[in-house]
């Protein structure tokens, strides 16, 4: 699975962080946390919200997916759910001739590979002010 965007910890596990209208909110898709106050979104009944202030989370950052292909970084794109294929971006013009690359905007290149060939690796920002010094338990 290819994490990308904002998450925190609370109560020792990790979910989405997610905000509108300066609050914040943990998301997540497991019915089971109803128990922990999660909510059903109206109109995604699948998705389950829970409105959360900064003093209670144990942790905050952002998580950038990337990857390397011959020792240049290649930032995650994103992933085409119909063919499993991930599309790997970068703006390192080296690449060019050394990667099976082809141009991608002004001044960057792509590669889509199949998402098994691809070995990602990520980068956790700290947000929200703090340090990313909390060991967690990953939300399914």
């Amino acid at each position: 699975m290819i994490r990308k965007g904002r998450f925190a910890i609370w109560n020792g596990k990790e979910y989405a962080l997610v905000s509108y209208q300066r609050q914040y909110y943990l998301q997540t898709e497991d019915v089971s946390e109803e128990r922990n106050g999660f909510e059903r979104m109206s109109g995604k009944e699948h998705v389950l919200l829970r409105p959360i202030s900064v003093k209670e989370l144990q942790d905050a950052y952002e998580i950038i997916p990337y990857t390397m292909i011959k020792g240049y970084r290649f930032a995650v794109e994103g992933v085409n759910q119909a063919n499993g294929k991930v599309a790997l971006v970068t703006n390192n013009p080296f690449v060019k001739g050394k990667v099976d690359v082809r141009p991608y905007g002004k001044y960057e290149y792509i590669i889509e590979l199949p998402e098994d060939q691809v070995d990602f690796l990520e980068d956790r920002l700290p947000i929200l002010g703090f340090d990313n010094q909390t060991t967690y338990k990953r939300s399914t």
